[in-house]
């Protein structure tokens, strides 16, 4: 039956239960005489029959034929109901009304293996067959609401509604998955508009607010419609679509939605017309910037060869006073070479900076594009509260967010363009921004998130698909918002097409996945492999954030990404260098120290370094040695294998291969690694120092096998006032001065309440220290350090060796057996084997977090000829030359707060 065919009256009502005659006997005389009357007895009252709720759906509908029922059991009897018009109501007494359809399922039943391997959270025997007569009713079925009743003995135990994606997939995904969604152009610029809604009673496209009815394909569940060439790269457009809509007051409902494949938007105004999608052709030269040619752009390097910078668009030019006013937090202030920060990018790929990884870009749903402002603010005294207060009553109506909220995944921001309302300049801009960069050697990496959108408007598209559901049927929350459902087939397809997009449209080099653990392992491996297809024969790197958490699927994290060339974020690393966790709060910011800010060798609290406090330290320092080889699984320390070293339960090790690893110490998430080390370094620590301090943390990253990542600013000594959550705190907290002159940390005020109150009578008495503040000669000197260590790091691939064996091979750490408090001694090279390019016999770095000056003695290399590394020698650090070593014993000499590199010509 046809969605236009179908009957919308129906059985009106069907009563399931037994009908109960009531026998009355007639006595007889027991011989002569009259018989007795017989009493008539009273009757029973029957039972006022209760509604049942069914708000919840707690059955899952997993494939053609197969429903599965939590808790079903062999002793009851299962019948669905269907219902077009959504009027289902469901009794005790087994009536039910308000049905178009019932059917009878079979006895519960263990599922298949495939359905048990595809859902492992439903076990035993559970599943119910359909009977063969729905096959012929199922895309009816799936459009209706849908009610599952449990019965015993004509009463209602128990009634759901139904999760319907495994379904969805049995019944359309085939099809489906082949289609191009969103708008096609023919040759002659005549668009092809194709949604998918499989569940929709109808769809309208809207163009220019006249509606036109599409054509809908039973196969795929594709609507489609064929328009005028006129359209093209001038008309706006949205659909129109009735669907039932089980979260929704479970009702037949009428949404007015943009097309999920949009390519470019005119703005999402708050307060003004609805947003539209643009009928736009991104071949077509009106979209394009002078001179675009995406195969204009920088050689793609070796995985390894890959150093990561993050950096927010807004952050980077809207407190630049060197860029254009009218590209200030704009896409075209890369276009403005001669500005500081893009003289800052052009020194940093100068010195080995390979890739701008750039926070979110795609289009929001937390900035009024159509009206946003900029509240004005002054300086502060270091613990003032005047700013914060400033940015809390303009918080939500600001221009500024990182953007972790994704809305339409294919089309760029438009709060970043300089007309919001001008569908073609977003994207004509935002080619220019990649362009630009391409053009000073960089390479461009997007920052994206598929693992949720922000509020679950996809579900007014096909409800109750594009959403991961719990056990009730309600959308989880994981990863902070609505999560997205990857592991179905069209919610994966949307992420494939829209990253192939970006690839081949775009140019983008690379992508970083929000929270990637929230993603099947398989459907990032097929997405990687369809951007590989579209892009060959250049490469284009993956990485993301891979924490363990608990999905149904194998998950793209840590303990799975082994193999794969995905990269994931290093937490062993980033915890062991700053010292505590992300999620240290109070006077465990002050009490929990790290390697570089003084564990043991330089208490902040004045105390002697305990038992538990070394070995804490010798702990840490193993997992930066492990992190330093790469992080592999195989990788030996003191004849142990680096997977069997524990960290929170895993192990220190977990890649196979070197590019899988992500060695960081500062992300835009969490306290900048300027602001976290304020925390612990002891009081009289001199400004100068911290500044060293931070130097050796960065060190440490860039210094490691594996792909180092460096947040941006942070050589600058970013701060953000000890904010431990900037998404939302404003140009203020966030700003970057280039010009390398303050990192505003003594003129910030206090950061924004909502995330930091709860720590401000511990980060009070630290913001008013003088030496918190370094000088412009402290920025200056941190900034050189960082500079000469990447150009360390380029000079060879011994640095940055490409593979496990050549790791195993060549790594190794001779201060592992006898550990220094704050130091670390890395050697790279080994005799009679081939390292990288063999630039050097021997390399050793040493890490001297140390307030104090080290030495070691490694007499394996006594009588050798070491120099400190040219770069380094040449360099603009006066203190690291004073770096040493003595042939005699192999000693090794580096002053404290030092990063030294020798090598062996």
């Amino acid at each position: 039956m046809s969605k236009s065919q179908r009957a919308w009256g129906g059985l009106g009502r069907i009563v399931i239960g037994l009908l109960v005659a009531t026998l009355v006997g007639c006595g007889g005389g027991g011989g002569g005489g009259a018989a007795a009357p017989t009493p008539t007895p009273t009757p029973t009252p029957t039972p006022t029959p209760t509604a049942v709720g069914f708000g919840n759906a707690q059955a899952l509908w997993i494939d053609a034929s197969t429903i599965a029922w939590p808790g079903a059991s062999s002793n009851y009897q299962y019948l669905l109901y269907a219902s077009a018009a959504a009027n289902i109501a469901v009794f005790s007494n087994g009536t039910v009304t308000g049905a178009d359809t019932s059917l009878t399922l079979g006895a519960p039943a263990a599922l298949s293996a495939t359905l048990a391997a595809r859902y492992p959270q439903l076990g035993g025997n559970i599943g119910l067959a359909l009977p063969a007569s729905a096959a012929a009713q199922i895309q009816t079925l799936l459009g209706d609401q849908l009610v599952l009743v449990e019965v015993s003995n004509g009463q209602v135990l128990r009634a759901t509604q139904l999760q319907t994606q495994g379904a969805i997939d049995a019944v359309y995904a085939a099809a489906a998955s082949t289609q191009a969604l969103g708008v096609t152009f023919a040759a002659d610029e005549t668009p092809t508009f194709r949604l998918w809604a499989p569940t929709a009673r109808n769809v309208a496209l809207v163009v220019n607010g006249n509606a036109y009815a599409m054509t809908r394909d039973a196969a795929s569940g594709v609507w489609s419609y064929t328009g005028l060439s006129a359209w093209t790269n001038s008309a706006l457009y949205s659909y129109q679509v009735q669907v039932y809509a089980r979260t929704d007051g479970a009702a037949v409902k009428t949404y007015t939605v943009t097309d999920p494949y949009a390519v470019t938007l005119n703005a999402n105004a708050y307060h003004g017309p609805a947003q539209q999608a643009m009928v736009a052709d991104l071949a077509s030269p009106a979209l394009k910037p002078a001179g675009w040619n995406p195969a204009l752009r920088p050689p793609a390097p070796a995985p390894t060869d890959i150093v990561l910078y993050e950096l927010h668009v807004r952050d980077f030019s809207d407190n630049d006073p060197t860029v254009n006013p009218a590209h200030a937090g704009k896409f075209l202030a890369f276009t403005d070479l001669g500005s500081n920060g893009m003289q800052h990018l052009q020194q940093l790929a100068a010195a080995g900076v390979t890739h701008v990884h750039l926070m979110p870009v795609f289009d929001i749903t937390s900035v009024d594009e159509g009206g946003c402002v900029t509240p004005a603010i002054t300086n502060s005294d270091p613990v003032g509260t005047g700013p914060e207060t400033t940015l809390a009553a303009d918080a939500n109506t600001d221009c500024y967010n990182w953007g972790y909220d994704p809305h339409h995944y294919g089309a760029p921001a438009g709060f970043y363009s300089s007309d919001a309302n001008n569908p073609v300049a977003r994207v004509q801009e935002f080619r220019s921004l990649v362009q630009s960069l391409h053009g000073i050697g960089l390479s461009v990496v997007m920052d994206v998130v598929y693992n949720h959108t922000a509020g679950n408007f996809l579900d007014q598209i096909v409800p109750g698909y594009y959403y991961r559901l719990d056990a009730n049927g309600n959308i989880t929350t994981t990863s902070c918002c609505q999560d997205t459902a990857t592991e179905y087939a069209m919610m994966e397809k949307l992420m494939t097409d829209t990253l192939v997009t970006w690839s081949t449209q775009y140019a983008v080099d690379g992508f970083r996945f929000d929270t990637m653990e929230n993603i099947p392992l398989a459907v990032m491996q097929r997405a990687q492999a369809a951007v590989a297809a579209a892009i060959a024969p250049r490469q284009s790197y993956w990485y993301g954030e891979g924490w363990i958490n608990n999905e149904n699927f194998v998950q793209a994290d840590q303990a799975h990404l082994a193999g794969t060339g995905i990269g994931s974020f290093n937490d062993r690393i980033r915890d062991a260098v700053r010292g505590g966790g992300p999620f240290d709060s109070g006077n465990a910011l002050i009490a929990n120290q790290g390697f570089v800010n003084g564990e043991c060798w330089g208490s902040n609290l004045g105390t002697a370094c305990t038992a538990a406090q070394r070995g804490a330290l010798d702990a840490a320092q193993t997992l930066i040695r492990v992190s330093m080889a790469g992080g592999l699984q195989n990788y030996t320390l003191g004849g142990v294998a680096a997977s069997a070293i524990p960290y929170n339960g895993a192990g220190a090790g977990y890649t196979a291969s070197p590019q899988e690893l992500i060695n960081y110490v500062g992300s835009h998430d969490g306290q900048t690694l300027y602001d976290i080390s304020q925390y612990k370094h002891p009081a009289s620590t001199s400004s100068a120092d911290r500044a060293r301090a931070q130097v050796v943390a960065l060190g440490t990253v860039l210094m490691a096998q594996g792909i180092p990542f460096i947040h941006a600013g942070d050589e600058l000594l970013r701060s953000k006032a000890f904010d431990q959550d900037s998404y939302n705190s404003g140009d203020w907290f966030n700003r970057i001065d280039w010009s390398g002159q303050t990192n505003y940390i003594a003129t910030m005020g206090l950061p924004p309440a909502p995330e930091n109150s709860a720590n401000w009578p511990v980060m009070t008495p630290l913001l008013q220290q003088p030496n918190i503040a370094p000088t412009p000669a402290d920025i200056a000197a941190s900034y050189g350090a960082v500079l000469d260590l990447l150009k360390v790091r380029r000079s060879s691939t011994m640095f940055r060796l490409p593979s496990a064996a050549q790791i195993n091979a060549c790594v190794s750490f001779p201060d592992a057996a006898a550990q220094q408090d704050g130091l670390i001694v890395m050697r790279i090279g080994a005799a009679g084997v081939s390292c990288g390019d063999d630039a050097y016999k021997n390399i050793v770095v040493l890490v001297n977090a140390n307030s104090a000056a080290q030495g070691y003695a490694v007499a394996a290399l006594a009588g050798h000829a070491f120099m400190l590394h040219p770069v380094q020698a040449a360099g603009s650090d006066p203190v690291v030359k004073g770096a040493s070593y003595v042939a005699a014993s192999g000693t090794f000499n580096v002053p404290a707060r030092t990063v030294a590199v020798f090598v062996e010509p």
